[in-house]
């Protein structure tokens, strides 16, 4: 497991000069929003005060693997894809919440 997401995180700083951070960030925007459907369960920039800020690996990692109830999308989303949702999540959620208090994220 460390092995892949190790593979990941080298693979964001190889692929970003090629596939610019803009481009990236909108990617996983449209995945969050639409070919995953994240906000379903989760919000971002949630005005509840709770600050917690994500870590791309941390992403990575529950977005590939899963976490508690939330199922793997290792089978669904590609490695680029992942990546993609993964640094929007990280850049743009300055609060992150669940919809559903039974979430523990």
């Amino acid at each position: 497991m460390k092995l892949v997401t190790n593979f990941l995180i080298v693979y964001i700083f190889l692929t970003t000069s090629s596939f610019s951070n803009e481009k990236m960030l909108k990617k996983g925007e449209q995945i969050f929003y639409g070919k995953a459907s994240c906000y379903n369960c989760h919000m971002l920039n949630a005005a509840d005060g709770n600050k917690r800020d994500m870590d791309v690996k941390r992403v990575i990692e529950v977005v590939t693997h899963g976490y508690g109830v939330m199922p793997a999308y290792k089978d669904v989303l590609s490695k680029e894809d992942i990546i993609a949702v993964a640094t929007y999540i990280s850049k743009v959620s300055k609060n992150w919440k669940n919809k559903l208090s039974s979430f523990v994220q």
